[in-house]
């Protein structure tokens, strides 16, 4: 039985009009097959087109990030950082902070920069130098004090007047440098290279021998007063540093910690003292500080290099 979809009458199976009203007949076969249709079938307008843009320009691009250059000089000292200035003394690479607080600011190094190892070899070295230069002035005192001696009881055994004794005190006690003056006196002139200029270099070292004994003690006893704390200033200065340098590579490897859980109980800066004067006397207090160190250690260095005993 087949109806119509039109006026709704019934019609045989095999009808193909409808009786009535003249529309076509289907089967319900047809029917199934209609609205089983795929959508390939379907119009091409029920298909929805996708139109690039016109200009390419308007098509997004990713660019990577540019990789870091790993063949760029780093700090020696804080390896995540990467370095701004060299060591004057040996060459090391060094970084902002380092450049920053180690930089001279008089003296043979003035305006350069010393790394804290260069900082460490040149205390070594000043306490070795300024010892070897105190033996020496102990020596020059030891001998200028006997030749005082002998030269008190020679003048006095011979009666002589207070003057005397006094001048010959202070004869006998630069002997040595008497000595030593008259013979380079005599030598460093090719001229007076005769038996009479080896008399009058003699004769003129006698003279002046004396006066350069008196200048040499004094100028010993200044140097001696004036180093006495060389060495504990030079120390103090390398403590410094040291903490310093602690305190920037616990910083550098532990970057977005704030400094309090860095000074915890237990921690990595827990007993540093820069990290302290951070804390209490601010950042620039503690690098103002800090920078004296350097020039500390340079410029005691210089002067014990430049003494002469």
């Amino acid at each position: 039985m087949i109806f119509c979809t039109k006026c709704g009458a019934k019609h045989d199976d095999g009808a193909m009009f409808c009786s009535k009203c003249g529309t076509q007949l289907q089967s319900p076969a047809q029917e199934n097959n209609q609205k089983t249709i795929p959508n390939s079938a379907k119009q091409a307008d029920d298909i929805p087109f996708f139109t690039p843009p016109a200009d390419n320009d308007d098509i997004p691009f990713f660019e990577p990030p540019a990789k870091p250059n790993n063949n760029e000089p780093v700090c020696f000292h804080h390896p995540n950082e990467p370095a701004a200035a060299q060591c004057a003394r040996c060459g090391k690479y060094i970084c902002k902070d380092c450049a920053e607080a180690y930089t001279v600011s008089s003296g043979e190094y003035e305006n350069k920069c010393l790394c804290f190892d260069c900082c460490q070899a040149l205390v070594a070295e000043n306490v070795e130098l300024l010892k070897k230069q105190k033996t020496q002035i102990i020596k020059i005192g030891v001998i200028t004090l006997i030749g005082m001696i002998a030269g008190l009881v020679v003048f006095c055994g011979a009666g002589a007047p207070a003057l005397a004794v006094f001048i010959g005190m202070l004869w006998f006690g630069s002997f040595g440098m008497w000595v030593k003056n008259s013979f380079l006196g005599w030598w460093n002139n090719p001229a007076g290279r005769s038996l009479p200029g080896f008399i009058g270099a003699c004769l003129g070292g006698a003279v002046v021998a004396p006066f350069k004994t008196i200048i040499k003690i004094v100028q010993c006893v200044k140097y001696w007063i004036s180093t006495s704390k060389y060495i504990e200033e030079d120390s103090e200065a390398l403590e410094q540093m040291r903490e310093y340098m602690e305190y920037t590579q616990v910083r550098s490897e532990n970057k977005g910690v704030d400094l309090e859980t860095l000074m915890a109980q237990g921690s990595e800066l827990y007993n540093n003292s820069y990290a302290k004067m951070v804390s209490t006397q601010g950042e620039a207090a503690a690098d103002a500080k800090l920078r004296k160190c350097t020039t500390t250690i340079a410029k005691n260095g210089e002067i014990i290099r430049n003494f002469a005993a």
